[in-house]
């Protein structure tokens, strides 16, 4: 024993879930394979309460963990229904969508014009098959956008997404689609419902040959936004990357309720 060392970081109870949380990983599990389409009514609380064999108020706890993720939205005297977001975008463009114009009467909300610069589905670095629970066998989309407005240019995004949850995605759809928010595009064509991000930023500057193909001064301050995007079950499914042009945006995070 005179040779043993604990080191704190490396010494990690299990996490263990209380009656609702597991209640609400189960029904988040069932959205995502589909038991209840986007936009449809889940049966009310002392139904679901009696299928699970669970009170209603641990019922009631669980479906408030995932209203306050965005999978489900609550209608006043209707009901509890599955999220969907092309239905509820102004909504979700608020819990999603930080860059935002200095002068939204100048400038829109969202950009309204795109230019792809790559599309491809490769093996990801280490780095990113960490970040999405991908091996080196395991092919995943990588893709580049210029986002821009009216007043020129806006982001540019680079994606990494997991192959198997977006093989339906492509380059023409990618470009073409009608729904302003991207997650919306996810859920509505793909079959992907995001319920929740984690993001950091920092400043950086624009990499040198961005500045050079959209003709900017070098260096070019930016905002860099990382986000691990993730399933109504908490599945890492999407890596995004953003650097922000500044001149005309800023970045806003949603007030909290």
């Amino acid at each position: 024993m005179d040779n043993f060392s604990l080191i704190e970081s490396d010494f990690v109870f299990p996490q263990r879930l209380t009656l609702f949380e597991q209640v609400s990983k189960t029904l988040a599990e069932m959205i995502c394979h589909g038991k209840w389409a986007p936009g449809e009514m889940l049966p009310n609380e002392i139904e679901l309460a009696h299928s699970f064999n669970v009170s209603q108020g641990t019922m009631r706890r669980a479906l408030n963990l995932l209203v306050d993720k965005g999978a489900l939205i609550r209608r006043q005297g209707k009901g509890t229904f599955v999220a969907e977001m092309r239905a509820n975008e102004a909504y979700f463009q608020k819990r999603y969508i930080k860059l935002v114009p200095d002068d939204p009467e100048k400038d829109e909300c969202v950009p309204t014009a795109t230019k792809l610069l790559f599309f491809d589905r490769v093996v990801a670095p280490l780095e990113i098959q960490t970040i999405l629970k991908q091996t080196s066998e395991d092919l995943v989309v990588h893709t580049a956008r210029a986002l821009m407005a009216s007043s020129g240019l806006v982001t540019f995004d680079e994606i990494w997404a997991r192959g198997k949850e977006f093989e339906k995605l492509t380059q023409e759809n990618l470009l073409n689609h009608k729904e302003k928010l991207l997650y919306s595009f996810y859920q509505t064509e793909l079959g992907v419902s995001i319920g929740r991000c984690e993001e950091t930023i920092k400043a950086a500057l624009l990499p040198p040959n961005l500045c050079y193909m959209f003709s900017m001064p070098s260096p070019t301050p930016v905002i860099e936004i990382r986000r691990i995007a993730y399933t109504v079950n908490d599945e890492p499914v999407e890596y995004h990357r953003q650097l922000c042009i500044t001149d005309k945006y800023h970045y806003a995070p949603m007030p909290e309720a």
